[in-house]
């Protein structure tokens, strides 16, 4: 009686691994499909292939509504990491605009500021060159002055 009570008990467990193991490959292999380049026009990828990009990161700028037109325009503004493009992207920043204030060496929460008070990039590093802050440079170009 008890070798019967462990021979169903290990049939039993080799069972549950079993079962275990074809959940766990049937769940994994769900998860795991891989982005391919289906919807997209063999032009645009080709485009995007040339700008370094894999099928992932070309969804992820797909669901941002870019194209590699876009994209390239970001890249050639001097920023490449998607992450930074979003977050300029989404505070309103056009890929010019984002290049330039990177170049003046603006972060993006700086360059914000002074976009927000009418600044251009070219007016904020001026100022900045000459050692004014924000609110400094507010309060002298209301009087009339500039950074000359």
């Amino acid at each position: 009686m008890v070798a019967q009570f462990t021979l169903d008990t290990e049939r039993n467990m080799q069972k549950s691994t079993l079962a275990a193991v074809l959940l766990a490959t049937i769940v994994i292999g769900g998860c795991s499909s891989a982005a391919t380049w289906d919807g997209y026009s063999p032009a645009e990828v080709a485009s995007l292939q040339a700008l370094g990009l894999s099928p992932a990161e070309a969804a992820h700028y797909q669901e941002m509504g870019f194209t590699s037109d876009t994209i390239k325009r970001w890249y050639d503004a001097g920023i490449t990491d998607r992450r930074t493009i979003t977050a300029w992207h989404d505070a309103r920043f056009t890929a010019v605009e984002a290049g330039a204030w990177s170049r003046g060496g603006f972060g993006l929460q700086d360059a914000y500021e002074w976009k927000s008070e009418n600044f251009s990039a070219e007016e904020a590093s001026d100022w900045r060159s000459k050692g004014f802050d924000l609110e400094q440079a507010e309060d002298l170009r209301k009087r009339g002055l500039s950074a000359d």
